[in-house]
């Protein structure tokens, strides 16, 4: 059997909303583009966009150099990896699997030891900016793995992405994802509620806005008010919990935050413009 030494191809399993933005990314930049997704129609789309579809993951693992692995959850993840017919079982060693999805740090740990018995390497490759990022090809990649592996990834990366930090061993990509998730969903409430209060006290929301983002109370979220979806916000925070849970971590603000974040709509956004 070969040994892949160099990323020439690129995998995608699961071509959703943040999977097709990357896949469409790397077929503009000239990478050959290998994917496959369950979802009714999904066939189609691969090919509308220039990828190439496949029946399965293992069929995906069997061609791509690299594998970016956009699922939904841990169950998934582990299940495309070590289950039967996956990723371990079908890759040539030197293969790189790229967990891109929101799950645990313990989960990535996991399944990098069991994909190394077979020479598959596997790193998380844990996606900042969301929809909007992915569409512009400006995501920010917060990545655990070994710095040897992700170098070798990274002309692939930067067909989607603009930043990539190492941040350390398996699974630390997750967790510094995490942390930035909390920081951004704990902004955008406050500043919800600061808002609402100033447009009762008189003071038009998009006029305060201006003037917070030149003191000590700016952030991201007011420069980029009314463009979040909050399509991940629940997921966002139940992660961060399990982590905290797992680690034997108080987090109230966490616990407090989730339900305060998950009721806001996009609706309320644009009502404080």
């Amino acid at each position: 059997m070969t040994v892949v030494e160099e990323i020439r191809t690129v995998g995608v399993v699961g071509w959703g909303r943040m999977g097709a933005e990357m896949g469409r990314w790397l077929v503009e930049r000239g990478w050959p583009v290998l994917a496959t997704d369950p979802a009714p129609g999904a066939e189609e789309r691969i090919g509308e966009a220039g990828a190439q579809f496949r029946d399965s993951v293992a069929d995906v693992a069997l061609e791509a150099d690299l594998v970016l692995l956009v699922v939904v959850d841990d169950a998934q993840v582990e299940e495309a990896i070590a289950g039967a017919g996956g990723i371990r079982d079908a890759a040539r060693p030197g293969t790189v699997v790229a967990i891109c999805a929101s799950v645990r740090p313990d989960t990535c740990v996991r399944m990098a030891e069991a994909a190394a018995e077979r020479g598959v390497a596997v790193v998380d490759v844990a996606l900042v900016g969301g929809e909007r990022a992915a569409e512009q090809a400006g995501l920010t990649l917060m990545c655990g793995g070994e710095a040897a592996v992700l170098d070798r990834c990274a002309q692939a990366f930067a067909a989607f992405a603009t930043d990539v930090c190492h941040i350390g061993g398996p699974g630390t990509g997750q967790v510094a994802k995490s942390a930035n998730n909390v920081l951004m969903w704990t902004a955008l409430r406050a500043d919800v509620e600061v808002l609402r209060l100033a447009r009762s006290l008189g003071v038009a929301p998009g006029r305060l806005r201006s003037i917070l983002g030149a003191g000590t109370g700016a952030n991201q979220v007011l420069a980029d008010w009314g463009l979040h979806r909050l399509r991940w916000p629940a997921k966002d925070l139940e992660v961060a919990l399990a982590m905290a849970e797992e680690a034997g971590v108080d987090v109230p603000l966490v616990r407090a935050l989730q339900p305060l974040v998950t009721e806001l709509t996009r609706e309320d956004l644009a009502d404080l413009r």
